[in-house]
């Protein structure tokens, strides 16, 4: 009887120690990463170099030496944010992409929201939808299956 309660907590230390070195295995393995090395490795971490291959990769241009100072300093500080996020979170992928040169707030003002097409908004009737027949509709409906919708785009 002593050996038996004995045994258990034996075997759930045993547990622990399989599932813990599973865990750090893991974590290894996401290291190998070099979109996510080039936001956590501190000798990675070479901010000019980053900037530079980014301009070249993406085909960046600045109007004068103004700007590619102000756009350096927001690429700077949005790879230091990714750094953070990365370590927050190491199963997530956190890197450079083709907005690292953009505020958040830039970002928003040129890839969020609704685009008018007229600038001259009117109000009215014409704006709102016409309420269209219930009845007869299908109990289920996928719009993949009617090519309504799209791949996910820059991410």
């Amino acid at each position: 009887m002593a050996s038996s309660s004995f045994l258990f907590p034996l075997l759930a230390v045993f547990l622990l120690l399989v599932a813990a070195s599973a865990a750090i295995g893991d974590i290894g393995v996401d290291g190998d990463d070099p979109v996510i090395r080039q936001v956590t490795d501190d000798h990675v971490l070479n901010a000019e170099h980053h900037f530079s291959s980014f301009v070249r990769r993406f085909g960046k241009t600045y109007s004068g030496p103004e700007e590619h100072a102000y756009r350096f300093s927001v690429f700077k500080s949005n790879l230091r944010r990714a750094r953070r996020h990365q370590l927050l979170d190491p199963t997530a992928v956190h890197g450079v992409t083709q907005f690292s040169d953009l505020t958040e707030e830039e970002f928003q003002k040129r890839y969020l929201g609704l685009r008018s097409r007229n600038p001259f908004r009117r109000s009215g009737d014409e704006h709102k939808a016409p309420i269209l027949p219930t009845n007869d509709l299908p109990e289920n409906f996928d719009w993949r299956e009617h090519g309504a919708v799209t791949p996910v785009k820059n991410q």
